[in-house]
């Protein structure tokens, strides 16, 4: 049966690791675990499920580069991309400023000709 990630005992470690905050998710014990979880999780996110982490050959290294290279660039399109649609969203923010301002204006203006028309209209 693969691991899941209720397999992964993520309290803090006394061992050393790459831990998020206070939660390890790898130590010297589970590391194969954690790379068959990996690789699967990388699969289904599209990626070449490459990571051989306990590779000795040059292809099988470049192939883990590869693939955190990837990573990498994916991280980056969805930095340019939060900050593409935060820009896109003030800008929507400042539309609808500015368009409520108008319709405010509008109004009062609208409110002024009726009441000419009615000045008009009773004499």
């Amino acid at each position: 049966m693969p691991p899941t990630e209720a397999d992964f005992d993520l309290r803090p470690s006394s061992q050393s690791a790459f831990s998020i905050g206070e939660y390890t998710f790898a130590d010297a014990g589970n590391l194969e675990q954690c790379a068959k979880y990996l690789n699967q999780t990388l699969v289904t996110f599209g990626f070449p499920a490459s990571l051989d982490l306990f590779a000795n050959d040059p292809v099988s290294i470049a192939r883990t580069c590869n693939c955190i290279y990837s990573l990498l660039q994916q991280r980056q399109r969805d930095i340019e991309f939060r900050e593409s649609a935060n820009d896109q969203r003030q800008r929507l923010l400042s539309d609808i400023s500015r368009l409520e301002a108008k319709v405010e204006r509008l109004e009062s203006q609208l409110q002024a000709k009726d009441r000419e028309i009615a000045t008009i209209t009773r004499t």
